[in-house]
């Protein structure tokens, strides 16, 4: 279906010296006309590729689940994602919402297709409509979803729906909480400038259980590093055994301080307030004398954060009976070893993916027992090899720096989840050489092992790897920038002292 922009004459009544100056209102009205008929056709650009998705998930046999383990359902996905340069975990996300979206919700997706909704408009739709059960129930949402659809934005529509899906469902709120919080989780998405959100879907009592009682502990945080800075108490007092400097003059206060501060201390106020609250002062508690330096500028917000990453990371868990409290966090940090001297801010990474801080990274780098130093040879790029099955040592930490994640295209699963997996394989005469290695998920190890999914170095030798699908593309995968150190003579280096020149006089280095 194709929709045409219509430019209809302004009307009498509107002055050309109005809102929009002497821009005349017709123009206006035509870009308007334009941009909503562009959005219709987007709408049903959107529904027909629905109806594509859905057919692939169709012609796969499978249920079309967003989880489903169907291997063929998880190829033509992988096909799809190559395709486009898309996560095919993404584009099977897409199969099943264009399956429920066409098989289960018919009229939305009718509504769809003539431009009357935007994709927008379905994603909330049914959000709240696919838990309410099929039949009668599902129809009467529908029913009365779809008109306030045509008129209202996806924002307002969200409030609006939840309200209905609670009178037409017949399980009660008991029966779905009790089913709905099995699907309790912890994520992290990463976000720009070496930061990320950590997510956490739990039963609502306990989300707000957990944001409340950090607003009580920033809020007397904040008041007892105030009440510490006007009474000159000090550290001891005010800011805790464990508080620490931060570049910018920050002080963050471990656990033992703000768990201390939560259990002695009547807030007296409301935990969106940011007045200012009453704190017992120990009056014989030491007096710093380096305590005026002390200074706490963080936001109640800033406090709420560190206080969730301290609790988190230094509190021994009490929902399991077992020695889990002894278990610490694991990570890997890149850091190219001028960054770790303090020469340079840049190239540091977290599981190979996320840019981090230098001086985080530096902070993480001073900790640690022991470091893995990773060298390649200038000129030749030897690398190691072996005639056993498995990678050395060195070869998997050769690996891990240069591939840093899942090969597969799209795929960025960090390397410490995923196989070393022969690109051709062993049993078949593949040799266990870097040139023949690259690490792959399970999922797409599985992939290649029994769908017909091929990998081969190419010919250059340099890591880059080429994807055969089942239905005969190519996909050439390149490795990610290497965390390498390349050294490049500047003026000073050149230049020696009279008398020691070895040069010649002519001022070329002698290498």
């Amino acid at each position: 279906m194709t929709f045409v922009a219509e430019t209809r004459e302004a009307p009498s009544h509107i002055a050309r010296d109005g809102a929009y100056g002497d821009v005349d209102v017709a123009v206006v009205r035509a870009y308007v006309d334009a941009l909503v008929a562009l959005s219709r056709s987007r709408a049903a650009t959107d529904a027909l590729e629905a109806v594509l998705f859905a057919d692939l998930v169709t012609l796969s046999g499978a249920s079309g689940r967003s989880s489903d383990a169907d291997l063929m359902l998880r190829s033509l996905a992988a096909e799809v994602g190559a395709a486009v340069r898309v996560s095919d975990r993404t584009i099977q996300r897409q199969m099943s919402d264009a399956l429920q979206l066409v098989d289960s919700f018919p009229a939305v997706h009718e509504a769809l297709s003539h431009g009357e909704i935007t994709s927008s408009h379905v994603q909330v739709i049914l959000e709240h409509g696919l838990p309410v059960e099929a039949g009668p129930a599902r129809e009467e949402f529908v029913a009365r979803a779809l008109p306030l659809a045509r008129v209202e934005s996806p924002n307002r529509l969200r409030r609006m729906l939840g309200g209905i899906a609670e009178e037409v469902r017949d399980m009660s709120i008991t029966e779905r909480h009790r089913e709905a919080s099995r699907a309790r989780t912890v994520w992290v998405t990463d976000d720009l400038d070496g930061m990320a959100t950590l997510h956490a879907l739990l039963p609502s009592v306990l989300a707000h259980g957990v944001k409340d009682r950090l607003d009580r502990m920033a809020h007397a945080l904040r008041a007892s590093n105030k009440t510490a800075r006007h009474t000159g108490t000090g550290a001891g007092a005010g800011f805790g055994p464990g508080a620490r400097m931060c570049p910018g003059g920050d002080v963050l206060i471990s656990t033992d301080a703000g768990a201390s501060l939560e259990s002695g201390v009547d807030t007296g106020a409301s935990a969106d307030s940011e007045s200012d609250v009453g704190i017992d002062v120990d009056a014989d508690a030491d007096v710093d004398a380096d305590a005026s330096e002390f200074r706490d500028v963080r936001t109640v917000d800033q406090i709420r954060a560190d206080l969730l990453a301290d609790l988190l990371l230094t509190t021994t868990p009490t929902s399991v009976d077992t020695a889990i409290g002894s278990i610490h966090a694991t990570i890997a940090v890149t850091i190219p070893v001028l960054t770790l001297l303090g020469q340079d801010d840049t190239g540091t990474e977290l599981d190979g993916i996320t840019p981090i801080d230098a001086d985080t990274a530096r902070v993480l780098a001073g900790g640690q027992p022991g470091l893995d130093r990773i060298l390649t040879h200038p000129i030749t790029g030897a690398i190691l090899a072996t005639d056993r099955y498995r990678p050395t040592a060195e070869m998997k930490r050769f690996l891990t720096h240069r591939d840093q994640h899942c090969r597969h295209p799209g795929c960025r699963v960090p390397i410490r989840y995923t196989d070393i997996d022969h690109n051709h394989d062993w049993a078949n005469g593949g040799k266990t050489d870097i040139s023949n290695l690259a690490p792959l998920c399970r999922r797409h190890h599985t992939l290649k092992t029994s769908a017909d999914w091929k990998l081969t170095p190419h010919p250059d030798n340099d890591g880059t790897v080429i994807f055969h699908t089942p239905a005969g593309y190519k996909h050439t995968q390149n490795p990610p920038p290497p965390h390498t150190v390349s050294f490049t003579p500047t003026r000073d280096v050149n230049t020696t002292q009279a008398g020691d020149s070895d040069d010649g006089g002519d001022g070329v280095p002698p290498w």
